[in-house]
This record gives structure tokens, sequence and C-alpha cells, in this order.
């Protein structure tokens, strides 16, 4: 990197000179080579400014793709984590001829199979990764999404970005306002109710929590009632907050 620096410091030098000598020399010969000269090592040095653009975002992109790539590895280890200790307890019944638990652990499963086949219908890929990425990275919150049946957020007429924007923001609220200790979790809740004019979204948060920094925190973020994302209704009671927004569509 430092003998890029110099080659280009050394060309943007050959620039300056040409400059001086176009403006300085007597004769138009003289300038008109003066002229080439600088056009010359003007495209040398802009050819190299561009390399050297292309190289930092290249480096850039491989490192983000990387993240990804950690990021994709956490979930799918999680996901076989989860599935891995129902797996277990499964055949924990089975060894033990507890068959009287079985049935509720199975619908467990179908219930579970159910709600993330769901998820991953909901038709904004960046959501859906949203949601996966909070499952590994979230320790203070669980954030559980109610998909009673499959819903299609992308093909409904939102504003861009209205629904993971109005997420995030809510979560972020929460987690700021969290007041769960090392070892528990609170319980954030989601849901998606489909009207006529609009989009609901039902949280609902339980657990302990800061009620006075979490209202005024969502109310300074959706109480204009202007925006893409508008507050429906809010309670907060001692340890369940409710948060219903409305996401109207276009017209």
């Amino acid at each position: 990197m430092k003998q890029m620096s110099k080659t280009q410091v050394f060309f943007g030098a050959l620039v300056a000179i040409g400059l001086i000598g176009m403006m300085a020399a007597p004769h138009w010969v003289i300038r008109a080579g003066a002229l080439l000269f600088t056009l010359v090592s003007g495209y040398a040095f802009i050819s190299m400014q561009a390399s050297r653009t292309e190289e930092i975002w290249r480096s850039r992109l491989k490192t983000q793709e990387q993240q990804s790539h950690v990021k994709l590895i956490g979930v799918v280890n999680r996901l076989r984590h989860d599935w891995m200790n129902d797996a277990q307890i499964l055949f924990g019944y089975i060894q033990l001829k507890k068959f009287d638990n079985l049935k509720p652990l199975m619908e467990k499963i179908k219930t579970t199979m159910a709600q993330e086949s769901n998820l991953s219908k909901l038709g904004i890929p960046s959501l859906v990764a949203y949601f996966l990425q909070l499952r590994v990275e979230s320790k203070r919150i669980e954030v559980h999404i109610e998909l009673e049946q499959e819903i299609n957020l992308g093909q409904l007429p939102l504003a861009s970005g209205a629904i993971e924007n109005a997420i995030r923001d809510v979560f972020g609220a929460v987690e700021a306002c969290s007041k769960a200790e090392e070892g528990e979790a609170g319980r954030l809740s989601l849901e998606f109710d489909r009207q006529d004019e609009a989009l609901l979204l039902d949280c609902v948060y339980e657990g302990l929590y800061d009620q006075e920094h979490l209202a005024r925190t969502i109310r300074q973020s959706f109480a204009s009632g202007t925006g893409q994302v508008q507050l429906e209704q809010l309670k907060t009671d001692e340890e369940e907050a409710e948060i219903i927004l409305r996401i109207p569509y276009r017209i």
C-alpha cells in the first residue's frame, strides 16, 4: 500500500509539472508537448486511482461475504442444535417407554415445523434472514413469530423496507429497555394481521423492562402518525408491554 501511495504521488507530481510547463512555456510547440505530457500523466494517475478504488471495494465485498458466511453457519448450527434437542428428548421417551409424553412432543415438533415453513414464505428474504439472525445472536430477547397461517408480506402494497425497519426499531427499543438478568431472557412475540387498508404488527414483550424508557422510545419512533409506520396502540404493564403498529397500504 505504501508503494502504491508513492507511485500516486509521483504521477500527481508529473501532472503538476506538465500544467506548470503549459502555463510557463513561451512557444506553442513546447506548450503542446507539455499538454500531451500532462494528458498521459493524468490518464496514468486516474487509471491507478480507479484500480486502487476497485481493489478496496473488492476487499470490502470479500469481507462482507465472509461475514455473511459466518452468520449463515451460525444459523444452521442453531437450527441443528434445536432439532437435535427435540430428537434426543424423543428418543429418551421411547427408550424409557414414556409413550404418554410422545404426543405433546410430536405436536410441539409439528407446530415448530409449520412455523418454520410459514417463516420461510414471508416473501421478504432480508426479513427472514433477520429473524434467523436474531435467533442466533439475541441473548437477552427470544423472538417468536406467531404465524398461524401462511402470509406473503412481499405481495402486500407496502412501502419498501417499512416492515423490516419497524421490526428492527421495536426490537432495538425492547433490547435497550430490557432488564433481563444473565441466564434469563425476555420474550418478544410478533404477529401480523392483514386488514383491508393496512397491515397491523402486534408486538408483545414479556419480561422485566424499563416501562418509562420503552414507552418514550416507542412514541418517539412511531407516534408522529405521518410516517410509513404509525403507532396504533401502546400498553405497558409491570412485566408485559404491547405495541401495535399500523402500516398503511400504498394507494
